[in-house]
């Protein structure tokens, strides 16, 4: 296919990554495994949420049992259905989560060690949406910044997935093989895995694939959102000495022909492939040293959008060619001092985006004239050193605290590059233009820590922790070039770009009983240089007042939020559980709302489970959000609407028909109600709907064989 990348060029990219990553720094630890008693594991494929046991109450606790629902379109709208966590959509595919009210490269996103980056300038392709989630056995979400070692510092979050231990497995084969199917916009998709284990040594494969037609909204209308999704890859894990692991994976994942209503494109190619090696090493007699963990990896996505293979283009054809190639390096040793546990170590993350776009005003196909380097060959590299130690105070009270320094480094290598076509101009000149900023390279030094303590006062157990997170711009922030033209707006980011200095402190309790448990938390985050998208007025520090292109600057900012969870077991076999979360957000420099904040929102859920069935009910529900930023004339305009309250009712209910066969179904929005996320974007394809809304009513089918 035209679109793809060579397998040999790829090849070639992964050894030069790897060997560059190797000689800068050292090698990967898994971020998620080094701190696993801080997740909320989600498990695959049932969607089993549950809070930590072993650190009391150091996490965010979310406490839901067995999650059902319909298939989840991409791993991003399975990530959504967590308490805490919203998600915008352009179409069907593509699920753009948020947490704690930020999203984008706010949120680190990890698959099995590896860091994604999307390759959508757009966000077409957020990077939760590529990963396969029956390819891995857990999901994990830690909102905040909770640990110095998950690379340079995402403050809204991390998500990982991740692939169990073989000694989590029996010995032998053992599998699964899955399969499903949803009435709107007819979904189907099957997966299977396999592995065999011997002497706790492992050789696993998995597959999947899924496609889906354009749904109906509650009203009858139908929302441009097909897509096709598959994939497959592997593993060798080689167990070896005192409980030590050598591990080779690698994954492929491809969207295909993607239709998009909140686009002007769409999208007939998406490829993300990973590979990882990486060495966990436990000494058979520890000293102070106990072990080591190591790996090296990298994910590359190629990402082709445009405006005529998937719909009728007018008279002006465009198409753009994206890459986003990330190649990274870790290595921690883990030291025992008496009670104290450290873990001390370096990383390597270096991430290359490129986006070309053509265009052509004859309507030829495919447009041959370079109109934008959209990303102007952006080249942004995060050297980091971390240490985090882990200590009891007392027996009742446990102290974690951690540092890290990011040494970063940009360039923008086609920043003087000139497209074609009359009155072209470079990126380095749109920067000079927009901003006075001429000089594309940079450097960083950023310094990020964590305190967080955790006790247990015998009836409930509490937590308080408080953090310093630095991210620095990422590439569309500091480098976007696309020039005004015909009287539309540019869309150019800024190099001047200070980085984020995120400064959050959170509070939580837990209690849990015979019969029932709660949880509660509230978190405040003081944001100072926060990176801003707003529409070019001649602000400081913006020589540009149009009126219409979207630029980039820092403003001060603050958020705040509150999570409250609760389940009770009133009666054998019955469970009554529901969850709150609400995030406000504020731009505290222009006196006006932060955009993309979900609104008060949240689950109520009854369910009936014995042994071999389970039935219940959900109701779904979000406020009303009048906090907006929804003005193109005074504010940035990146909030389509005040999004409308709405509630929304499912059934659903299990069934295992067989010691290994289980059967799951139920019908999603069962009233058909119309309604629309706060983050989805605007639908330009029917303008008698404002935004792009959700699915209604929707039976769906589920069949699991295990082996």
């Amino acid at each position: 296919m035209l679109f793809k990348r060579s397998l040999a060029a790829r090849r070639a990219l992964l050894l030069a990554g790897t060997a560059s990553a190797v000689l800068v720094s050292a090698l990967h630890v898994s971020p998620a495994r080094a701190a696993e008693d801080e997740i909320t594991p989600v498990r695959i494929p049932e969607l089993i949420v549950n809070a930590p046991q072993e650190d009391e109450g150091s996490s965010e606790r979310v406490i839901v049992g067995d999650v059902s629902g319909p298939p989840a379109r991409d791993a991003g709208e399975l990530i959504s259905r967590i308490p805490g966590v919203s998600a915008g959509r352009l179409g069907g595919h593509g699920s753009d989560i948020s947490i704690r009210g930020m999203s984008e490269d706010r949120i680190a996103v990890i698959s099995d060690g590896a860091y994604v980056f999307g390759g959508c300038p757009n966000r077409m392709d957020p990077p939760a949406s590529s990963m396969m989630p029956m390819s891995g056995d857990s999901i994990a979400v830690r909102r905040g910044y909770q640990s110095v070692l998950d690379g340079p510092p995402a403050p809204a979050g991390t998500v990982s997935l991740e692939r169990a231990d073989s000694a989590d497995f029996g010995e032998g084969l053992s599998g699964n093989v899955e399969a499903g199917v949803e009435s709107n916009g007819f979904q189907r998709y099957s997966s299977m895995q396999a592995r065999a284990v011997e002497n706790g040594s492992y050789i696993r494969g998995f597959l999947t694939g899924r496609r889906a037609d354009n749904y109906e909204d509650g009203d009858g209308r139908e929302v441009r959102s097909a897509f096709e999704q598959y994939g497959g890859g592997g593993e060798v894990g080689l167990r070896y000495g005192s409980n030590s692991l050598l591990s080779l994976s690698a994954e492929e994942n491809r969207a295909v022909d993607v239709y998009f209503a909140g686009a002007g494109m769409d999208a007939p190619w998406t490829a993300t492939d990973t590979y990882r090696l990486a060495v966990e090493h436990n000494f058979a007699e520890p000293g102070v040293l106990k072990g080591f963990e190591a790996s090296v990896y990298g994910s590359f996505v190629d990402h082709v959008m445009d405006n005529y293979s998937l719909r009728t283009p007018g008279m002006m054809t465009m198409r753009t060619d994206a890459t986003s190639d990330t190649k990274g390096a870790r290595f921690a040793g883990n030291f025992a001092f008496g009670t104290m546990d450290v873990t001390l170590g370096a990383d390597y993350r270096r991430n290359d985006r490129d986006a070309v776009s053509y265009s052509s005003m004859m309507a030829a196909i495919p447009p041959t004239t370079i109109s934008n380097y959209t990303w102007p060959g952006m080249e942004i590299e995060d050297a980091g050193v971390f240490l985090e130690t882990k200590a009891p105070l007392s027996k009742m009270t446990g102290i974690t605290a951690g540092i890290r320094t990011d040494f970063i480094s940009v360039k923008a290598a086609k920043a003087d590059l000139l497209p074609g076509g009359m009155g072209a101009v470079s990126a380095r000149t749109l920067y000079g233009t927009f901003y006075g900023v001429t000089d594309t390279d940079r450097e960083e030094t950023n310094v990020s820590g964590l305190v967080r303590i955790t006790h247990d006062f015998g009836g409930f157990s509490g937590w308080l922790g408080a953090s310093r997170a630095v991210r620095t711009a990422d590439a569309t922030e500091r480098g976007i070039a696309r020039a005004p033209a015909m009287g539309g707006g540019g869309w150019v980011g800024n190099p001047g770009l200070d980085p984020e200095k995120h400064h959050q402190v959170d509070l939580g309790v837990e209690t849990v009983r015979t019969a029932w448990k709660t949880s509660a938390s509230i978190w405040y985050d003081n944001v100072q240089d926060f990176i801003s998208r707003d529409i070019a007025r001649g602000q400081s520090g913006v020589l540009v007042n149009d009126g219409v292109s979207s630029i980039f600057r820092n403003v001060d900012a603050e958020l705040a939020g509150i999570d409250l969870a609760a389940e009770w077991a009133f009666a054998p076999s019955w469970h009554l559980g529901g969850n709150i979360a609400y995030v406000y957000g504020e731009n505290t420099t222009d006196g006006r709302p932060l955009y993309q904040i979900p609104p008060l929102s949240g689950e109520v859920e009854l369910v009936y489970d014995v042994s071999e069935w389970s039935a219940g009910t959900r109701l779904r529900w979000a406020a009303r959000q009048s906090r907006v930023d929804d003005s193109a004339a005074t504010g940035s305009g990146l909030d389509v609407r005040e999004t409308p309250a709405y509630a929304v009712i499912d059934i659903f209910g299990t069934w295992q028909l067989a010691e290994r066969v289980r059967v799951q179904g139920g019908v999603a929005n069962i009233l058909d109600a119309t309604y629309a996320s706060h983050l989805n974007k605007a639908n330009g394809f029917d303008p008698a709907v404002v935004q792009v809304n959700e699915p209604g009513r929707s039976a769906y089918l589920q069949v699991s064989f295990d082996f």
